[in-house]
Order: structure tokens, then C-alpha cells, then sequence
């Protein structure tokens, strides 16, 4: 009553007519709230009593597909941790799976020139790539390297989707500080982009 007696004394006092549309849709507004608070519990009672069991009910069996992974992606910085990743990426592998090795080049040519670089570091991380994908064939695996340039998140990504991985072997080195937003950043990129099971070592030096 309050709120209506003020109304119309602004209503016979002012010509604002932007003030009345606004005191008009406010009081509409305000009346359609009212009505709803009314009507909301009558239409709750009409809800469905929810359940409080939190899990479904256990089956007497359950079945269990161990998925074979035919190619596996391992993302390697060529050093003392590779190892340790291929390690694991074996761990996974079944007589016939295939390997892709990555590794992206990191020098200032490979950021400026991408795939025309020819730089030292670009031979030797070759010359690195080429020893792992032949340490793999000794073993009986099929196996290629890839070299990336420039973004190591995208050309990760992008190696994967092209061989049609169907799991890539990252490592997580758990820095900090600047190295965390480097690295983490990486895996956090990879993780999103692809859809693929991602198997992360932990590399904490």
C-alpha cells in the first residue's frame, strides 16, 4: 500500500514519462514475482520424490574391454627422462603396435624459420630422433620420428591427429614457476585438444 500511495503521488505530480513506464514495469515485474512465489511450490509437488541412492546398484559381473593400442605417440625433450617415457609407452604396446616419436626444436632459427631451419640443434635433435626410432626397430616395433618447429602444444597436437594416434606418452617434469607455465601449459593445450587416453610420467626432477 505503501509502495502504491507513492506511486500515485509521483503519477499526479510529475510528467516524466520514463519515470512512469518504469514505476509501471516495476510494479509488473514485482506482481509477477509475487505470483510465481505462489504458484512455484504447487508445481514442485507434482516433481518426482528424488532418489538418495548415490551409486547404481552393483551387477553380479561386469565386463571388462582391455583396449589395444595400435600406434602411440611419445613426446620427447631429449633428455635423461626420454628413457623413462619410452619406458612407459612400451608398457602399453602389444607386438604390433606402431610408435611416433615427437620432438619439437626449440632454438631461436627453428621459432623464425619453422620447418626451413638448418641449424645445429636441428641436426642433432635429428640425429637423436632417428637413434630412438632405430632403438625401437631393434626391438621389433615399427616406428618414425617427427621434428616440430615453433608452438610445442600445436605441433603435438597436430603430429597426433595426422598419424591417428591412438594414445600419446607425455612426460610431466612438475617445475615451477616460470618452467610451469612453459610446460604445464603444454599439457594442459594437448589434454584439451585431443580426445585421445593421454598417459602423463611423471619426470619430477
Amino acid at each position: 500500500k505503501l509502495v502504491i500511495d507513492e506511486a500515485n503521488k509521483y503519477f499526479e505530480t510529475s510528467d516524466s514519462i520514463i519515470g512512469k513506464l518504469s514505476i509501471i514495469l516495476g510494479g509488473v515485474l514485482f506482481a509477477s514475482l509475487l505470483i510465481y512465489s505462489f504458484i512455484f511450490p504447487l508445481l514442485g509437488k507434482r516433481k518426482k520424490s528424488a532418489s538418495i541412492q548415490m551409486h547404481p546398484d552393483l551387477a553380479e559381473s561386469i565386463s571388462l574391454e582391455i583396449p589395444v593400442y595400435k600406434k602411440i605417440a611419445v613426446a620427447l625433450d631429449f633428455s635423461e627422462n626420454d628413457t623413462k617415457l619410452l619406458a612407459s609407452a612400451l608398457g602399453q604396446a602389444k607386438h604390433d603396435t606402431q610408435f611416433l616419436l615427437i620432438h619439437i626444436v626449440e632454438s631461436a632459427t627453428a621459432i623464425l624459420l619453422g620447418k626451413e631451419t638448418n641449424d645445429y640443434e636441428t641436426e642433432k635433435d635429428l640425429e637423436k630422433l632417428t637413434f630412438f626410432v632405430d632403438q625401437l626397430k631393434k626391438k621389433g616395433y615399427e616406428a618414425e620420428g617427427k621434428l616440430g618447429f615453433r608452438n610445442r602444444a600445436k605441433e603435438i597436437v597436430k603430429f597426433v591427429k595426422d598419424s591417428k594416434a591412438d594414445m600419446l606418452v607425455v612426460g610431466a617434469h612438475g617445475h615451477t614457476g616460470i618452467k610451469d607455465l612453459i610446460f604445464g601449459e603444454t599439457v594442459n593445450t594437448v589434454r584439451h585438444e585431443l580426445k585421445i587416453p593421454i598417459l602423463m610420467v611423471n619426470l619430477k626432477e
